[in-house]
């Protein structure tokens, strides 16, 4: 009998013990997923360049210049282009990872990689989160794949251009009609002033790797420029930007 009692007492103590280890495993891992959510929670995807590196598990060939993604916070659009066209998409997103992409608009150039295009804007249409880890952004379907995999671009410093005024190298410092030669000028590193034929604008601007980003504070449309040194930009039309009063 005393044997019976002290086998009931050891199995009664084995159960309890492995059920103390399971709850406690079970509340390490639940706050394991906390400390990750709340990590996920601080990171912000907006108002970065993420350069598009895989699209429904292929890797892409691209640069930053040509591939790209930037949501923009204060309109809630997407701009980004996988070639040449390029896509200005609304969007929603929260701070629990859910991510939705409406039709657009795109411009419609001719590209050598239409298919490419197509795959990518069937993508984002897809896409109901977005999972952030180190430097990369995942987008991922309903159905839990990974259809597209961006890497974030870092941020040029553009202190050394505060100040400076390019002109459009071989335009006539007078027109008639247009008034002054076509000039970028950078005011700060966010704010610069863009002349296009007769018109001004006030810009804002983002430095990225190699590249200048900038918006018009009055329409939509972006304008990119390719930093080749100090001293000369190139625009997204091939034509170069050189530097006034050296």
């Amino acid at each position: 009998m005393k044997n019976t009692y002290t086998h009931l007492s050891a199995m009664l103590f084995i159960i309890c013990l492995t059920s103390f280890l399971l709850l406690t495993k079970d509340i390490v891992a639940q706050q394991k997923n906390n400390r990750s959510f709340v990590k996920m929670e601080s990171i912000t995807i907006e108002d970065k360049c993420w350069q598009l590196i895989s699209l429904n598990g292929k890797m892409i060939k691209g640069t930053s210049y040509t591939h790209y993604l930037i949501l923009h916070k204060q309109d809630a659009f997407a701009e980004t282009k996988v070639g040449c066209n390029q896509l200005r998409y609304p969007y929603e997103l929260n701070n629990k990872g859910l991510l939705h992409f409406k039709n657009g608009t795109t411009t419609l150039m001719a590209c050598p990689n239409h298919e490419m295009e197509e795959l990518y804007r069937k993508a984002l249409l897809r896409i109901k989160r977005y999972v952030v880890n180190k430097q990369q952004l995942f987008f991922i379907g309903a159905d839990k794949k990974i259809l597209a995999i961006f890497q974030l671009v870092p941020n040029e410093n553009g202190h050394s251009f505060v100040g400076k005024t390019f002109v459009q190298e071989g335009a006539s410092s007078y027109d008639p009609l247009l008034g002054g030669e076509p000039f970028l000028k950078f005011e700060s590193k966010e704010k610069a002033s863009l002349k296009l034929g007769d018109i001004v604008e006030r810009m804002n601007v983002q430095f990225e790797d190699g590249l200048i980003r900038m918006r018009s504070e009055f329409y939509s449309h972006p304008y990119l420029f390719k930093i080749v040194n100090n001293e000369v930009l190139l625009d997204e039309n091939g034509i170069t930007w050189v530097l006034k009063n050296k």
